[in-house]
């Protein structure tokens, strides 16, 4: 008997959140019985998946070269006969998605993705616009907060929240850190978004480096070398470690003595939840959307109000000194987290499923 056949269409996989949510998706269909295709327009691969891979680096192509790839795609689409295309592209350009809507999609049933709480790298401003694009192709928001602002906006479209799953293994070797230290995992890009510099501003006027608790950050970008630039003018060079991208972040998580999060905005913030997954406290600024649907505060970690730098300090120094607090904290952290695992997304998605499809 023949599986049924499910595309996931995305730009990368390429050292970012939404890329590892993409990546780890693949494996959520497989367990559900599906033969999973990977459709990915950019030849960055930096995760493993799991599927037929689909690749066509449409970014270095000229107009004519990309009208054939946008061709090749829609022919590919069309002659697997998927029985549901899910699509994790961000869309900036209304000609462009009107190509993918219309053209490249045409009649097949395709779920578009909803990553972040800035709604409008996935939506357009036109509600018509917006109506006429989608009309019967609904909408997955990763939160709950994200289906809000969908739904405050534009409350025509169909739209449902299901969770990024997070499925986080022991690691298998240890660490090789002796000292403490805290964790961020960032991409350090453009807009500035996971806002390091705030977090290095935080830590700086914290005990912590009085207390010789180190800050390792996970990530690149093109503001790393600003960052460091920042830490020296901070006089924290020598307790902040930047670690560049790393694919496997178990043993950080494990080791940690508490993980960070200072944006200015998220989707699901799944660092989150893999932390908490390894019993790691959290702290985090209550910005939209995500982080309060994961924190219980002062339960499994500690919800700042959003941008108030002076009370995130004051928490950051909290979760130092404040032993019975800490380990409280940790003591609930796994189980916490019990919604974001791989058997309650899988049922999720097939109760979804089965309801639409």
């Amino acid at each position: 008997m023949e599986k049924n056949k499910i595309a996931l269409v995305t730009y990368s996989l390429s050292a970012g959140g939404l890329e590892r949510v993409v990546a780890n998706s693949t494996f959520l269909f497989e367990k559900m019985g599906y033969e999973v295709h990977l459709y990915v327009l950019e030849s960055k691969i930096d995760y493993p998946f799991t599927g037929k891979l689909h690749t066509f680096n449409i970014d270095n192509l000229s107009v004519f070269s990309k009208i054939k790839a946008y061709r090749s795609i829609r022919n590919s689409l069309k002659n697997n006969q998927f029985q549901l295309i899910i699509d994790h592209r961000y869309r900036l350009n209304g000609w462009t998605e009107f190509m993918w809507q219309k053209f490249i999609y045409n009649k097949e049933t395709v779920l578009n993705y909803v990553h972040s709480s800035n709604i409008y790298n996935y939506l357009f401003k036109s509600i018509k616009f917006n109506e006429f694009l989608f009309k019967n192709r609904p909408f997955i928001c990763v939160s709950k907060g994200i289906e809000q602002l969908v739904v405050k906006d534009f409350p025509l479209l169909k739209t449902t929240t299901i969770y990024n799953f997070v499925d986080v293994k022991l690691p298998k070797t240890p660490l090789n850190v002796s000292e403490k230290y805290i964790l961020a995992i960032a991409r350090m890009d453009f807009e500035n978004v996971k806002q390091i510099d705030v977090l290095l501003e935080c830590y700086a006027k914290s005990i912590l480096p009085k207390n010789d608790i180190r800050l390792i950050i996970l990530g690149d970008g093109i503001r790393l070398e600003e960052m460091k630039i920042l830490a020296n003018k901070l006089n924290i060079a020598d307790f902040v470690d930047f670690k560049g991208f790393q694919p496997n972040t178990e043993n950080y998580y494990k080791n940690a003595f508490f993980t960070i999060l200072t944006s200015k905005y998220e989707g699901l913030p799944t660092v989150l939840v893999e932390s908490l997954t390894m019993n790691t406290p959290v702290i985090s600024f209550d910005c939209e959307t995500g982080p309060n649907e994961i924190i219980i505060d002062r339960f499994n970690g500690l919800l700042i109000e959003n941008q108030n730098q002076t009370k995130m300090i004051n928490g950051m120094n909290e979760l130092v000194g404040n032993e019975e607090l800490y380990q409280s904290l940790k003591q609930n952290a796994q189980n916490s987290v019990e919604q974001f695992q791989l058997k309650a997304i899988c049922n999720q998605w097939e109760q979804y499923l089965n309801d639409k499809l």
